[in-house]
């Protein structure tokens, strides 16, 4: 799928006009149009405010990824820094639990979407 088409299905399911996006973006709707239509596509700014209020990627949103995810590449720095932090303070035994207890979780969470 590509940008035309992900930022229509987007403004569908949103229940949104070109005009209400168009106003929410800060831009005229003839250029919502113009992008849904493929005769223009936008500029960086546009695509992270569209990409923002949307919730989704960029990389989504230009279809080269099929996932929405959005990803604080900040907080997930500093998430893991933590967590190997912690992590690297634990004995040998201790690791062994985090990585059984890691283990079991996913377990359980495989249990949980095939029941």
């Amino acid at each position: 799928m590509d940008f035309s088409i992900r930022l229509r299905f987007l403004r569908q399911k949103y229940k949104l006009t070109q005009g209400d996006l168009a106003a929410v973006i800060g831009i005229k709707s003839s250029a919502i149009a113009n992008y849904e239509a493929k005769r223009n596509e936008p500029c960086f700014d546009k695509l992270i405010a569209l990409s923002n209020y949307f919730k989704v990627s960029c990389d989504y949103m230009l279809g080269v990824s099929d996932n929405t995810l959005r990803i604080g590449y900040g907080d997930f720095v500093k998430e893991t820094a933590e967590f190997i932090k912690l992590y690297n303070m634990l004995t040998p035994a201790g690791k062994e639990d985090v990585l059984s207890y890691v283990n079991y979780l996913l377990y359980k969470q495989e249990q949980n979407m095939t029941v």
